[in-house]
């Protein structure tokens, strides 16, 4: 059985097709849970942000949702057997056609590998790819379910990014904080954005994972910090 284990929790992760990697970490310790009070995590997988999210906040409320059943009952049983079962619970259903109230924070580690070849795994290619969940209908339906003065938290490779950032925009969604995440110094992979429905002056800033020599950064590694079980070299 493949579990990684957190500080304060562990993750089942044998039946998600999904594993565990930095773009979960790095989202899961950047979004921020201010007045926020119920929470939404789309295409959960394991559950790890939601779980991440919920370790930061006591009192917040966390609804994971999961197309894929496997993978939905996994978070499940990760939500169940964490500190934070209170707060958690998990639904399988297609986001696209999901009623609720809104949410002041949505979040969301989306399947963004919309060009590349698929593989023989249909758990896999729901994970990584967008057919499932195109990201215009993602920006949509967070738009219709995120309360006023919420903020929608996401995470994408940063050429998808600037493509649909004038998308988002046009669907009422405006980008609030975009963080650049580089894999070494000039080797930029992905954007991290925090959207609200208010048109405000986005800030800017970057983050760099691990030095020239392979090592984390000290960024990292003080982003991480209350999440690692293990100390990052």
């Amino acid at each position: 059985m493949s579990v990684f284990k957190f500080k304060e929790f562990s993750v089942r992760q044998t039946a998600s097709a999904m594993k565990i990697g930095t773009d979960a970490m790095i989202l899961g310790s950047l979004i921020g849970t201010e007045n926020a009070m119920h929470g939404l995590d789309v295409g959960t997988g394991t559950g790890v942000l939601a779980l991440m999210v919920a370790q930061k906040k006591r009192n917040l409320e966390i609804l994971g949702l999961e197309i894929e059943r496997e993978a939905y009952e996994e978070a499940s049983y990760n939500f169940e057997n964490s500190p934070f079962n209170a707060q958690l619970s998990a639904i399988h259903c297609d986001f696209l056609h999901f009623e609720h109230a809104p949410f002041d924070l949505i979040f969301s580690n989306p399947p963004f590998f919309e060009n590349s070849s698929k593989t023989n795994s249909l758990k896999r290619n729901l994970a990584r790819h967008d057919d499932s969940l195109p990201l215009t209908d993602l920006f949509r339906q967070v738009e219709r379910l995120l309360t006023q003065d919420g903020h929608f938290w996401v995470i994408l490779p940063a050429t998808t990014c600037d493509e649909y950032l004038p998308i988002a925009e046009r669907l009422g969604l405006y980008p609030e904080q975009i963080r650049s995440i580089f894999g070494k110094e000039n080797q930029l992979t992905r954007k991290v954005v925090a959207f609200t429905k208010s048109q405000k002056p986005t800030s800017f800033s970057e983050f760099i994972v691990r030095n020239t020599d392979g090592t984390y950064t000290e960024m990292y590694k003080k982003l991480t910090l209350d999440y690692h079980f293990n100390e990052l070299k």
